[in-house]
C-alpha cells in the first residue's frame, strides 16, 4: 500500500507472490535517505502489476537501495541445473544524466571465487548478475554451477524514457537474452549449466563486487519473475507471437 511517490523505507517487505518464500526486504545503501526508493504508478503496458518501484541511484555510488531475500530463502541456493528463465521490466530516465556505469539490475550476492571459479574477469564478481554498462548496454554475466566459465550476453544500447522487457533463458546448455521479445545477437556460445549460487541472498537494484554493493540502480523496475525451466518466448510476461 501507499500512494505513488511514497518512500519505501528500510525493512519494508515485498512479498513473493509465487508463494515460495522468497520475499524481498529493502536495504538502503551507504546510509541513503528513504526517498531513494519510492512507489510509482508507472509501468509497462503488459506488466501483471500496474505499478513499479523508482530507484534513485542518480547521485553516484553514495546513494541507492536494494531489495534482498532473507538469509534462508530457497532462491539463495537454487542451482537451476535443468535451466531457468529470469524476466524483468525496467525503464531508464530521460534525460539519463550522471554517471551510472555498471549499475546492477539484479544479482546473487557472493564471490564467484568462493564457488571455485577461476577463469572469469575477476573472482570478486558475483556468480550471476544483470547490469547496465556506461553505454547503456545490458550485460548478463553467469558463472555456471558446472563449468568454470563466465559466458556473458551483451545487448544493444537501451532506450531511455520507455519501458523495456528483458528475459534471460537458459536450457541447461547455454544462455540466451531477449529484449522486448527479440533474441539479441551477442549471446555466448559457451556451455552453461546452472548458476553457481553460494546460499547468499538474491538482490534487485544492485550488484556486488567483493561482496559490497556499489552503484545503485537509477530508474524504474517492475515485475520480476524467476522460474526453474527455460520458457519459450510465447510464455514470457511480455506477449510474443
Amino acid at each position: 500500500p501507499g500512494a505513488p511517490g511514497t518512500p519505501v523505507g528500510k525493512g519494508v517487505v515485498a512479498r513473493d507472490l509465487s508463494g515460495h518464500g522468497n520475499d524481498l526486504r529493502v536495504q538502503l545503501l551507504h546510509d541513503s535517505a528513504p526517498d531513494v526508493l519510492t512507489r510509482s504508478a508507472d509501468h509497462h503496458a503488459d506488466q501483471p502489476a500496474h505499478a513499479s518501484l523508482r530507484f534513485d541511484g542518480g547521485k553516484g555510488p553514495d546513494r541507492g537501495a536494494v531489495l534482498t531475500t532473507s538469509a534462508k530463502a530457497p532462491l539463495n541456493s537454487a542451482t537451476f541445473r535443468s535451466g531457468f528463465t529470469i524476466e524483468t521490466f525496467i525503464k531508464l530516465p530521460d534525460p539519463f544524466e550522471g554517471d551510472h556505469a555498471w549499475m546492477g539490475i539484479l544479482s546473487w550476492e557472493g564471490r564467484n571465487g568462493d564457488a571455485g571459479k577461476t577463469t572469469g574477469w575477476s573472482t570478486d564478481e558475483p556468480t550471476c548478475s544483470l547490469n547496465v554498462t556506461p553505454e547503456r548496454f545490458l550485460q548478463f554475466v553467469l558463472y555456471p554451477h558446472v563449468q568454470d566459465a563466465d559466458p556473458t550476453s551483451w545487448s544493444h544500447a537501451l532506450p531511455v524514457g520507455r519501458w523495456t522487457h528483458i528475459a534471460i533463458v537458459n536450457d541447461g546448455r547455454r544462455t540466451l537474452m531477449y529484449v522486448d521479445g527479440s533474441k539479441i545477437a551477442r549471446n555466448p556460445s559457451q556451455r552453461a549449466t546452472g548458476i553457481a549460487t553460494l546460499g547468499k541472498p538474491f538482490a534487485i537494484g544492485g550488484t556486488q563486487f567483493a561482496e559490497k554493493f556499489g552503484q545503485g540502480f537509477y530508474g524504474w523496475i517492475g515485475d520480476t519473475r524467476i522460474v526453474d525451466r527455460a520458457l519459450k518466448p510465447k510464455d514470457f510476461l511480455l506477449p510474443v507471437a
